[in-house]
């Protein structure tokens, strides 16, 4: 929303004060663009002068949680649910409570909160984020079905389960919940990603790579989907028009080590050997214990003929990773290069009995 767009609602709500829903449109356009103080601001003012403005309240209890301010938002939950009790207000009171390290408390609240609307649907939805963020995958799956037993339209339930099922390593679950959220709103940059990532998982990359595209497609511009496009591109052996996808990904983030590493694997893969030690080193400034990066460092050197860099290269990364075998291989390799046969054969014989 543009500065005139806020301009806007700031001009409506100052002609009638007292209209709850026009304070409402403003405050949200202000948490768009991350104005908490004033968001905060312009509903304590309200709640001055209307005290039990329930809708309002509970406003106020979300900026306080964009604040990390949770349990002052527990004070204003409790508050409006003594108001206007609801399942609403005692799903966003465990939302406070569980930010705050208040789990058992959290459970309780969204509890009451089925008691009073036992068919509400988001307070199902908000009992499995309750559930994931601590690690209670399982009852979460639950409290998710339950969500869609009284809303078969909610596609971030479905999203939610699908992130489960990843973690759970059930990639065809996962899968198939996807392609539910997505079915339910194909518009989503987010899901389309995410089917993109397991797509690349389960090494069906052409499909990955249609995912990730469709992404950027509908806006998910960001340095994320590039950098996801890019590694599909590379396993689908796409090395030229992966690199300008992690070229993509670093002008919207610089100081990405991650973006860095595959930017400088590809041109090592490429035989660009000068380019990929620069990439590779400016992601080891960000990233100095990232093994990986030393390792194909050290590739590099060697395709550059610097082998003492290369020996060093290949020797941080075992120091890194003490079980890594390619590192071992590679710094025979290394060794071979310098003339120095016995720690050749100590570093190959290394690496044959890692690798078993």
């Amino acid at each position: 929303m543009s500065a005139k767009d806020v301009k806007g609602l700031r001009d409506k709500y100052k002609k009638k004060p007292a209209d709850a829903e026009a304070l409402l449109n403003l405050v949200e356009a202000l948490r768009a663009q991350e104005k908490y103080d004033q968001a905060i601001s312009f509903v304590e003012r309200y709640l001055a002068e209307h005290p039990d403005e329930y809708k309002v309240m509970i406003k106020q209890g979300e900026i306080l949680i964009d604040l990390e301010s949770y349990p002052s938002a527990a004070d204003v939950f409790r508050r409006a649910s003594s108001v206007h009790p609801s399942a609403e207000a005692h799903y966003n009171l465990a939302r406070a409570l569980d930010l705050n390290g208040m789990y058992s408390e959290a459970v309780k609240e969204h509890n009451k909160a089925t008691e009073v609307e036992p068919d509400c649907a988001e307070a199902y939805f908000r009992l499995g984020k309750t559930y994931v963020r601590n690690e209670k995958f399982d009852e979460a799956l639950t409290a998710f079905k339950k969500c869609l037993k009284y809303d078969q339209s909610s596609a971030k339930a479905h999203s939610e389960m699908a992130l489960i099922y990843d973690k759970k390593g059930k990639k065809d679950n996962a899968m198939h919940e996807l392609k539910k959220a997505i079915e339910k709103d194909p518009v989503n940059a987010q899901w389309h990603c995410n089917l993109g990532a397991v797509y690349g998982d389960e090494g069906m990359y052409d499909e990955a790579v249609r995912e990730f595209q469709f992404a950027i497609e509908l806006g998910g511009n960001g340095a994320e989907e590039h950098y996801n496009l890019g590694v599909a591109l590379v396993n689908r052996g796409k090395v030229d028009e992966a690199i300008e996808e992690f070229k993509k990904a670093l002008e919207i983030e610089p100081k990405s080590a991650k973006g860095l590493f595959h930017l400088g694997v590809a041109y090592s893969r490429k035989g660009l050997h000068d380019k990929a030690v620069k990439s590779l080193t400016k992601c080891l400034d960000l990233d100095p214990d990232n093994s990986k990066a030393y390792f194909h460092l050290g590739v590099g050197y060697i395709g550059q003929s610097q082998v003492e860099d290369a020996i060093a290269s290949f020797e941080r990364a075992i120091a890194i990773q003490p079980m890594d075998w390619k590192s071992y291989y590679q710094l025979g390799i290394a060794y071979d290069h310098k003339g120095d046969s016995e720690k050749a054969r100590a570093a190959y014989k290394k690496a044959d009995g890692l690798r078993g």
